[in-house]
């Protein structure tokens, strides 16, 4: 039986870290899902930017960022690496050119988007409680 794929927004590893009050609880889930080979998931290097500028902000330290970006590639993850072409592709009016290439490299993976960020909402997001 093949499991479902899906793409994880930055917020679950950010929400995870920092113990969000809605969304913390269920982002670890995830992350140990991840870390059991529960569910099938993919990041691109965009998400990697994105944890990394959320945590430094949030800590600001970048020795945390650091340690938080070794410990997420250290996931059984496959990371997709952007291609600027793929950047030029995915350029949409309906979104940020951040989120814009995740429904873009999602899309050519067939995978649902894992997000608290309702942005995603008109491509099938996954909201992170909702992962069982």
């Amino acid at each position: 039986m093949q499991r479902d794929r899906y793409f994880l927004d930055s917020n679950v590893f950010f929400y995870a870290r920092v113990g969000d009050r809605n969304y913390g609880k269920c982002c670890r889930s995830i992350v140990e899902k991840v870390y059991r080979r529960e569910i099938e998931a993919y990041i691109d290097t965009i998400v990697l930017l994105e944890v990394a500028n959320a945590i430094f902000k949030y800590f600001k330290s970048i020795q945390v960022a650091r340690d938080e970006l070794v410990a997420l590639m250290s996931l059984p993850m496959k990371i997709i690496d952007v291609k600027p072409e793929d950047v030029i592709q995915a350029l949409s009016p309906e979104l940020s050119p951040y989120d814009a290439i995740h429904v873009y490299i999602s899309h050519i993976l067939n995978a649902k988007i894992i997000s608290a960020d309702r942005d995603f909402d008109m491509y099938g997001r996954v909201d992170p409680c909702a992962v069982r």
